[in-house]
């Protein structure tokens, strides 16, 4: 790796440690300069921004979320495929859950809007081209019927990325209240909207689509109301 190359990823690495840590809005760039010892000609050579920075981080991990579901295994089915990559686009686990509760109060920032569009359209691209693929197994193995692969994998990465904002919204809102059956119940009723949407748009049988369980959208309402 060339020396500039090794300097842009060590401050997107120490940017996201802190925004991670402290919050977007309490990490300033020269806290990230102090971090690792840079100048500012240095910082402003790779970045005009944080939220330059901020959005390179999103794209990254995008990217890498992708990379690490891998392809589909001989024995694992085109639905069993589709459902993986379905939830797995859905950033409300392990270190992504992490991430999205520094995000989500970027979102009410002038710069948060073009911060989150950069990141979903950076899913939608890491995405789209498995979920075609799943699509086809699906289709080749009676699972599913589609026409235009292509174009319904792009309209379900874009359904996918509606529905994780907005419940991750839905929840930040609700932040007084507790995560109870009868909330979480609430809750479930877009997400089988989205299920069954998806559903019906790929002729796929009822019932057979996964995006949220209950366990992971009650572990996930926990976490976001202490953020």
């Amino acid at each position: 790796m060339i020396k500039g190359d090794l300097r842009k990823k060590q401050i997107l690495e120490t940017a996201e440690m802190l925004f991670t840590e402290r919050g977007y809005d309490q990490t300033g760039v020269q806290d990230i300069l102090d971090r690792l010892n840079l100048s500012k000609g240095s910082f402003y050579h790779h970045f005009e921004s944080k939220a330059l920075v901020l959005q390179t981080i999103c794209e990254s991990r995008a990217e890498k979320a992708a990379e690490s579901l891998g392809p589909a295994e001989q024995s694992e089915s085109g639905l069993q495929w589709m459902n993986r990559l379905l939830s797995g686009m859905i950033p409300f686990a392990g270190e992504g859950l992490a991430f999205l509760r520094m995000l989500l109060p970027v979102l009410a920032m002038p710069e948060g809007q073009s911060i989150l569009a950069a990141y979903q359209v950076a899913l939608k691209q890491a995405w789209a081209p498995m979920i075609m693929r799943a699509l086809q197994r699906m289709t080749a193995q009676g699972d599913a019927f589609c026409l235009y692969p292509e174009e319904t994998a792009s309209i379900l990465s874009d359904l996918v990325n509606d529905l994780w904002i907005r419940m991750s919204q839905e929840i930040t809102r609700q932040n007084g209240q507790e995560a109870d059956r009868a909330y979480l119940g609430r809750l479930m009723i877009p997400v089988d909207a989205y299920r069954a949407s998806i559903e019906n748009l790929i002729s796929a049988p009822y019932g057979s689509i996964e995006l949220v369980n209950l366990e992971t959208l009650a572990a996930t309402a926990e976490k976001l109301r202490q953020a």
